[in-house]
């Protein structure tokens, strides 16, 4: 090794030496940053009960850090103590009263708290600062949706649309809406782009379960038991996943499979007289009549008033050659305004 490559060595390290030095000093200079930086991480690993802590210890060392007060009323409408975050934003305001964030996030919890008037005062002095702020004109759409303005809901989530094409939940919410519509179609469509926007690691259950409703309406089974598939892989003792996708399966002519997801159901919840008419209809369609005959039994004894259940039993009986009962269940049904009954009556009965 040369004299001149040994001397480039020792620069090297004098001068890494100062820049950690350096950076050693800013850090002890203002510790309160340290915390919020800490705080941060948690938030970004949704442990906000681990950050509030450390938000706290930042607002003591620094009382005017304003955006350590938003954050830790962020963490608190993240654990639902909505009047704490209140009480922060208060905080927030008062030593930054042009704090746009601070005001929408103050608009949030009084949302989520049910004071909707003082939600929309909030949201309308945030809207001043920032009319651009595609978060806020999400919140104000759903306020929208709270109050059952369905058109003025509608027209937040295209305007965030038109101003960004990829902002996932406008998507979801408009799509949701549509489907309470029955445009299945078009909430499909906005359903679909929404999944597909959102991050994996913030992919929700009711998008998939109310795309999978959406597709059993128009017909689609096999997209249908691949959403509610998707919900049971984030939540595998959702009972109403179970008990839906079984219902495709059924429509798909799967049978076994649906008879497989139905004893799961039961296992949750062995009150739900859907469960057993679904699995009675699956029994029928493998021909085992008087298993399939029990199951309509129980569902009939659980909801009395069950049309679908008495019309399904009907099928089963006139299988079994019980002409006379499937037609007394058939005009029960019937009665209970079937008209799925009333078609079957006039064809097998009369």
């Amino acid at each position: 090794m040369t004299k001149k490559t040994l001397f480039l060595l020792v620069v090297l390290k004098f001068c890494s030496f100062e820049l950690n030095a350096q950076k050693d000093t800013t850090r002890s200079l203002d510790p309160s940053m340290d915390l919020y930086a800490k705080a941060l991480k948690c938030i970004d690993s949704a442990q906000f009960k681990q950050a509030i802590p450390l938000l706290q210890q930042a607002v003591k060392k620094k009382p005017d850090f304003a955006q350590a007060y938003n954050k830790m009323a962020i963490c608190k409408i993240q654990m639902k103590d909505y009047k704490g975050a209140e009480k922060d934003l208060e905080k927030s305001l008062k030593l930054a009263p042009d704090n746009q964030e601070a005001m929408k996030y103050w608009g949030r919890a009084n949302f989520l708290n049910n004071h909707f008037d003082e939600a929309k005062k909030h949201y309308d002095e945030s809207l001043k600062m920032n009319a651009d702020d595609f978060e806020l004109i999400y919140f104000i759409g759903e306020l929208k949706e709270k109050g059952n303005d369905e058109k003025g809901a509608v027209g937040e989530y295209d305007k965030i649309i038109d101003l960004d094409g990829n902002y996932g939940p406008a998507y979801i919410r408009r799509g949701l809406i549509k489907l309470k519509q029955k445009k299945y179609k078009i909430a499909i469509d906005d359903l679909t782009k929404g999944i597909n926007l959102m991050p994996a690691e913030k992919q929700e259950m009711e998008p998939y379960q109310k795309r999978a409703e959406a597709r059993s309406e128009t017909g689609d089974f096999k997209g249908c038991v691949a959403d509610y598939t998707k919900v049971l892989e984030i939540d595998p003792e959702n009972e109403n996943a179970l008990v839906y996708r079984a219902g495709a399966k059924i429509n798909l002519n799967d049978n076994t499979s649906a008879i497989d997801d139905l004893n799961a159901a039961i296992k949750i919840n062995s009150k739900n007289h859907v469960s057993y008419n679904f699995r009675g209809t699956a029994k029928g369609g493998l021909k085992q009549y008087v298993d399939a005959l029990k199951d309509l039994d129980i569902a009939i004894k659980i909801k009395f008033d069950y049309a679908s259940a008495f019309v399904n039993r009907a099928a089963i009986k006139y299988a079994s050659k019980d002409k006379k009962g499937a037609c007394a269940d058939l005009a029960k049904a019937d009665a209970l305004g079937s008209e799925a009954a009333l078609k079957l009556t006039e064809q097998y009965c009369k």
